[in-house]
């Protein structure tokens, strides 16, 4: 299945039998014709086992592999590609190859360039390398098919397929490092590979890392406990891994022949490849010459995700909430350490909600690491028109719970004063931004009076959004929340709550679960004006992290969170129209620290004239 970018792969490993070819036709005839997978990975030499030995000499076997192989064609119900092991013998010599099939056509033939003989392994007993072949074309059944280095080419939908087997993953220079140079975005293994203490994590970072370096998906499989010796055990491990990340990965023994199911990002690849300039540098400099074969694909209206789509991208497991907390506290220690000693004094708006709340612990934390008086960590509560007694009470209450004694100033006299002044008194976007600008203003002579800096509250989400006030509360002197999505800062107050700050765990639980307004208007909601957050943070990791654009934005957002078609196109043209719209806020952003690959920083991440249309 294929649709909008999104290609169902699997990688297989069925019940083979060593030597029992027709059982081996039947596994894998079993896979092809019940899965709704695009591409499917067999186990190195599938069709007769890996450990069939000097059978792989005798006619027999290599002549039942193929007739096989036929009947595999002939009976085949699968419409994708499928990669299958089978031993070729070409003018007496053996080779170790990948049979890529699909429906009745064999498409190519790939062989295996590394060897291993040593150990559990000694595969040259029997084979020759695929470097040893000076042809590139092979007759199977009446037809010639190409032989060698071959990529496998979906032009329309930007797919682009290269082979390995086992070993050549392990080699110094692997034959998928050019594969990826040569432009395939998908990296496919056969493999049989046997089980060791370790070896599983070996593997798995092996297999990771080449997904990253080559930047491209990379789908494992190996053959199976069913290969398994007295001697030795053969892994059941399967793994699809795409830019670096595990998508989905299995137990490495098992005792059943099982599949492995993930759908993989297509356009996120080639949206990454393209930003990336030591590949777009690689690109063109590959001297290998590969047979580019054509294929099509489906698009399948009724494509559903065999693994439930993260609704939080940018949230990340528990572990990596703490690291988050470091990284923060040591980038806001190294802004005060490059200031003067009798200037290392922050000046933060403290409102009591998410944002102001989260800003204030990282502060917290860096003050008490730092060894800084907490009378030099100013927390500054400006109740105006619109504030609510709960968030100022929390406000005090947070601020109290970490030692501070917070600042009140009312800012309200000063408001109505000012919008006296100019001779406004309608409650409108005027009157509210004339409170954020209030409060930034009250902040900035603090920071001079006490000669410190103002630390910005402001987040990523935020920031996307263009959802601050132009010279109010976009602007600070270092913004510690400028990389962090709402979505974050929610799961990092709740970390915070339950591990480090258990002291004032009340207060965090109310600011997570509160409602989030700016309180500039009475009863207003964010989210009732800009939508929720949670889609928000979804729709930008997957616009400006993954390039898909509006349709399939559309198209993700309407089965991720089960919307109807208008709902989710009035989420993303919202999202798209402000982001685009708001790009001369974002020009002038105060300096903060870097958390993802997406970044709105207009120095050193994301580029964009602010006067850019976008229709």
């Amino acid at each position: 299945m294929y649709k909008n970018g999104f290609l169902k792969v699997m990688t297989a490993t069925p019940k083979i039998i060593a030597g029992d070819i027709k059982n081996n036709e039947q596994e894998i005839l079993n896979v092809l014709n019940n899965t709704d997978a695009s591409v499917v990975v067999f186990p190195e030499l599938t069709l007769t086992g890996y450990t069939t030995s000097d059978l792989f000499y005798q006619e027999r076997t290599l002549d039942e592999a193929l007739d096989s192989l036929r009947l595999i064609l002939k009976n085949n119900k699968h419409e994708g590609i499928a990669a299958i092991g089978i031993p070729l013998d070409i003018k007496g010599g053996l080779f170790n190859v990948a049979a890529i099939i699909q429906k009745n056509e064999v498409l190519g033939i790939v062989p295996k360039y590394f060897l291993p003989n040593n150990q559990e392994f000694q595969e040259k007993r029997w084979f020759l390398s695929g470097h040893e072949a000076n042809f590139n074309v092979v007759k199977l059944f009446g037809k010639e098919v190409p032989f060698g280095s071959i990529i496998f080419i979906e032009e329309e939908k930007k797919v682009a397929i290269g082979v390995e087997i086992c070993q050549d993953l392990w080699s110094i220079k692997t034959p998928a490092d050019d594969l990826a140079m040569a432009g395939a975005n998908i990296i496919l293994n056969l493999s049989a590979s046997t089980e060791l203490i370790n070896k599983d994590s070996i593997r798995r970072h092996a297999v990771l890392d080449h997904s990253r370096k080559q930047m491209a998906a990379y789908l494992y499989t190996t053959t199976g406990m069913f290969e398994s010796s007295s001697e030795a055990l053969f892994s059941s491990h399967k793994m699809i891994a795409s830019l670096g990340e595990m998508v989905s990965e299995s137990e490495s023994v098992s005792f059943e022949a099982d599949e492995l199911i993930a759908d993989i990002n297509v356009t996120m690849i080639n949206y990454r490849r393209r930003q990336d300039s030591n590949y777009r540098e690689s690109i063109f400099k590959n001297e290998i010459k590969y047979h580019e074969v054509n294929f099509t694909l489906k698009e399948n209206n009724n494509f559903y995700f065999s693994n439930k789509v993260n609704q939080k991208p940018f949230v990340p497991e528990k572990k990596e909430l703490e690291k988050t907390y470091n990284i923060l506290t040591a980038s806001l220690i190294k802004k005060l350490s490059t200031l003067p000693v009798d200037s290392r004094k922050i000046i933060l708006g403290l409102s009591g909600g998410l944002d102001s709340a989260h800003a204030l612990i990282i502060a917290y934390n860096a003050f008490k690491m730092m060894n800084l008086p907490l009378a030099d960590l100013y927390a500054v509560i400006l109740p105006a028109h619109a504030s609510t007694s709960k968030s100022m009470l929390d406000a005090e209450e947070l601020a109290k719970g970490l030692g501070l004694e917070p600042l009140v100033i009312n800012i309200e006299e000063s408001v109505n004063k000012h919008l006296k002044e100019i001779n406004h008194d309608t409650k409108d976007v005027t009157f509210e931004n004339a409170q954020a600008r209030m409060r930034t203003l009250v902040l900035m002579d603090l920071a001079n009076k006490y000669k410190g800096i103002v630390l910005g509250t402001g987040d990523l989400s935020e920031i996307a959004l263009g959802f601050m006030t132009y010279n109010g509360d976009q602007m600070s002197m270092y913004g510690i929340n400028s990389g962090l999505p709402k979505t974050l800062i929610q799961a990092l107050i709740t970390y915070y709550s339950n591990n480090k700050y258990k002291h004032i765990k009340d207060v965090l639980t109310r600011i997570v679960e509160k409602k989030i307004s700016p309180e500039l208007l009475d009863g207003q909601e964010s989210e009732a004006m800009i939508g929720t957050y949670l889609i928000n943070d979804f729709i930008m990791h997957y616009h400006l992290n993954s390039g898909l654009d509006e349709p399939k934005l559309i198209w993700l957002v309407e089965k991720v969170f089960t919307l109807s078609n208008s709902e989710a196109t009035t989420y993303v043209n919202r999202f798209i129209k402000r982001f685009y719209s708001q790009q001369f806020k974002r020009t002038t952003m105060p300096e903060g620290p870097k958390l993802f690959d997406l970044s709105l920083s207009p120095r050193i991440s994301y580029r964009m004239p602010s006067d850019i249309v976008r229709k």
